[in-house]
Formats: structure tokens, C-alpha cells, sequence
């Protein structure tokens, strides 16, 4: 058993209380994404972590015990020497947050033009899309999700919108404009200027069904341009607008809005008008899937969390199609509560008897996602990430000196889904 020299471990303990809040509410999301309210229980279960026990083997509803995240906290931080905090030059994780947006903004021909990025914070992104409708920009710290928008050089063209989770591609074309006119046509009028506030309510499920509905629509046309209607993105699959393969199908169309009066309006190349079924039936689209999942399938799922170097482990083995098939499903799921809140002020106002003013940076946000295989059994999805942030400010508890704070935290978080049957 070790023990703590001074106080300053036990109040960083306390502190990382509410620093370590994100991750643990990510591991609870993750089970109850999984089980939902079912009373299906994790096989097994690592203590390395002694606050893995009361965590892993929670699946019902409700938040976090705060005794179990203080375990964990104090665990992590009781025993350090004070002496050695900051003798190490490189103890500021400052690694730079480098998040790509990229992607292709066409009607069929390029589109080159102004485009703004706006972050669920209400800040700013701006770059230009090339003569080739090609774009990147760094999304930095910037929380997201992102509502994007190009508007042409070219006068003739309309503005055109997108979204996104995350890094990675995100195209700019009149189909996702039509998906997110379809999803949200209440908000999307008043939505690019007041994005800090509508963001939230957005619901990915939504979109997720309109981006079903234009490929259901166009299931004929998609096939004949060379890709799956049941699982191409728009949005995020990568394409030359080159007029060949899915920029010829972008030719073949013009979508036209009236955001004011929430109509839309479709167009062959000839001019003619298309019909569009705002009901049609989508129940076996899994738009952006890596593979098709499958109702009878198990999955065995690691969770390997590390902490400033303290790792655990849980495995956890359960039935069902609830494995993030696609990137962005991985992201929403997984990641939300990290990229949502790169940056914050912690006034500890949960507890009466302690008063503190905590800044949070993040210094580094970095996210990955891979399958191997195509969905059958011994089919691997990986996700991980690490998840670096600073703190500085102070903090005081009922009888005790005020505590300076000046810590570098990482969190490094890695998933393998893997079917068993």
C-alpha cells in the first residue's frame, strides 16, 4: 500500500475527480450503448484499475458513483511525490492538435469557393476550395460537430452545405445539402448562423435516415455509377469531380432550395423534374457501413484505458449488430463527450466544501478507426485515440491552504471489437 507524503497528492486527487469526469462518462456510454437497459453483464473484468470494477460491471441506467471515479482518481494520484512533479522538462503535453478536415465540394463540375467551418462553439474556420473542389483545414482544438459551406465564385452556382462529426472527408455537394435540408428543414434556414445554439438539437438519427433516403431514391442510378447504394456516403467517401463514377451522377442532377419557404426541387440534365420519396422504405440502409451487421451475430469487445501510464483492462462479450460499422458511428458514440469539450473552466461547485478555478486546455486530440474484414466471424473493428490536456489554476478545501495546480493529464483509450460467432 503506498502513501501519500503530503497533501498535495490527495488534493490533485480530488482534482482529478472532476478533470477524469469525461472519460469515465465515455466508458459508461460505451456500456450503455451496448446493453442499453439490459441486464447482460461483462464476462470479465481486469482490477488493475480498482475502478474498473464498479464501472465494467454496471450496465443499467443512471451516472457514475462519485466514490468510484474517486477511487479511481485517487489511485492514480495519491502517491505522487511533490518533489518530482515538475522535474521533467517535457512534463507539458504540448504536442500541437492536428485534425484534418478534407474533401471535395462539386456539382458534377469543381467547385472552387469561400468555405466556412462552423465548430459547435460558434467559432470560425475559413479555407478555399481549389479548381478542383479539393479543400483541407486544420479543426485544431475547434469542438465539433461542424456545419460547412461553400459558397462559388462562380455567381451562377448556389451556396452548398455539409457536415461533420470529426476529421477526415467531408464532401460539399447538392446531395448532403438535400440530406441536411431533409433532416432538419425547421433549423437548417437559421441553422449556419446560430449553429452554438441549434447544434444540439440535431439528432444524428435524423441524418442518418435522410442520407438513406437519397440513395433509396437514387439506388438505380447510384449502381450504375459504380458504388452500393445501401452503404455509400456522400458525404464522406472520397471522389474526383472529374465527371466519371459518382461526379457523372452529381452531373446528371440540379438541386435547387427555397430555405425560406422549406422546399426543394430536383431536375434531370434535361430539365426535367424528378420525384423524390420522402418516405420510402430504408430499413436495410447502413449508410457508411464498413460491413453489413447482423442481428445474430457476438462480438467480444476489449477496452484497454490508460491513464498517465496506468493501464486496465475489461472484456466484455455480447449479442447483437451494435459494433460501430463505420467511422463516423464511432465517432459519435465513442467520442463525442472528448471532441465536444476540448477546452473548459472547472469551479468544482459540486462540492460546498471545496472551491477551486481549474482552466482546461486540451494539447492533443487524435482519433483512429480500422476493420479488418468484411463482417464475418474473426472480423476486427479497432478504434483508439489519446486525449491530452493541461490544467492550471487553484484549488481549496474547508480548512486548508489554497493549492496551486500546474498538471498535464493523458488519456490514451483503445477498443477491438471482434466477432466471435
Amino acid at each position: 500500500m503506498c502513501h501519500s507524503k503530503n497533501h498535495k497528492g490527495y488534493l490533485i486527487s480530488h482534482l482529478v475527480i472532476y478533470l477524469s469526469r469525461m472519460g469515465f462518462q465515455l466508458y459508461h456510454v460505451l456500456l450503455q450503448t451496448l446493453f442499453g437497459h439490459s441486464s447482460t453483464q461483462p464476462a470479465k473484468s481486469n482490477h488493475q484499475l480498482p475502478s474498473m470494477r464498479p464501472i465494467s460491471t454496471r450496465s443499467k441506467t443512471g451516472s457514475l458513483s462519485t466514490v468510484s471515479i474517486l477511487f479511481f482518481a485517487m489511485f492514480l494520484t495519491a502517491c505522487e511525490n511533490d518533489d518530482n512533479d515538475h522535474h521533467n522538462p517535457d512534463y507539458r503535453l504540448s504536442t500541437p492538435i492536428n485534425r484534418t478536415l478534407i474533401g471535395t465540394a462539386a456539382v458534377g463540375i469543381p467547385v472552387k469557393g469561400d468555405i466556412s467551418i462552423i465548430a459547435s462553439d460558434g467559432k470560425t474556420l475559413n479555407t478555399q476550395s481549389n479548381i478542383n473542389g479539393k479543400y483541407s483545414v486544420n479543426l485544431g482544438g475547434q469542438p465539433g460537430p461542424y456545419l460547412i459551406r461553400v459558397e462559388p465564385d462562380d455567381n451562377s452556382l448556389p451556396a452548398l452545405y455539409s457536415y461533420a462529426t470529426g476529421s477526415g472527408v467531408t464532401n460539399i455537394t447538392p446531395f448532403t445539402t438535400l440530406a441536411l435540408f431533409l433532416a432538419y428543414p425547421n433549423d437548417f434556414p437559421n441553422s449556419f448562423n446560430n449553429w452554438a445554439t441549434l447544434h444540439s438539437n440535431w439528432n444524428p438519427t435524423s441524418l442518418k435516415e435522410a442520407r438513406a433516403k437519397v440513395n433509396a431514391n437514387f439506388a438505380t442510378q447510384l449502381q450504375n455509377s459504380g458504388v452500393d447504394p445501401i452503404v455509400y456516403d456522400f458525404f464522406t467517401v472520397p471522389f474526383e469531380a472529374n465527371q466519371t463514377g459518382i461526379d457523372a451522377f452529381l452531373d446528371n442532377y440540379n438541386v435547387s432550395f427555397d430555405y425560406n419557404a422549406k422546399t426543394y426541387n430536383i431536375t434531370n440534365s434535361s430539365g426535367q423534374p424528378v420525384t423524390f420519396n420522402e418516405h420510402i422504405n430504408i430499413a436495410n440502409y447502413y449508410i457508411g457501413a464498413r460491413f453489413l451487421p447482423e442481428n445474430t451475430a457476438k462480438w467480444k469487445l476489449t477496452w484497454i484505458p490508460e491513464f498517465d501510464g496506468q493501464q486496465g483492462t475489461a472484456i466484455v462479450s455480447y449479442p447483437g449488430n451494435n459494433v460501430p460499422w463505420s467511422e463516423e458511428q464511432f465517432n459519435e458514440i465513442f467520442w463525442k463527450k472528448l471532441v465536444e469539450t476540448p477546452s473548459q473552466v472547472t469551479t468544482c461547485n459540486e462540492n460546498s466544501n471545496i472551491e477551486c478555478n481549474i482552466n482546461v486546455l486540451v494539447t492533443h486530440l487524435d482519433t483512429n478507426y480500422n476493420v479488418i474484414g468484411n463482417g464475418e466471424v474473426g472480423t476486427i473493428v479497432r478504434g483508439n485515440g489519446i486525449y491530452n490536456w493541461n490544467m492550471d489554476g487553484w484549488y481549496q478545501q474547508d480548512g486548508q491552504s489554497r493549492q496551486n495546480v500546474d498538471k498535464s493529464t493523458s488519456w490514451v483509450f483503445s477498443w477491438s471489437w471482434e466477432r466471435i460467432s
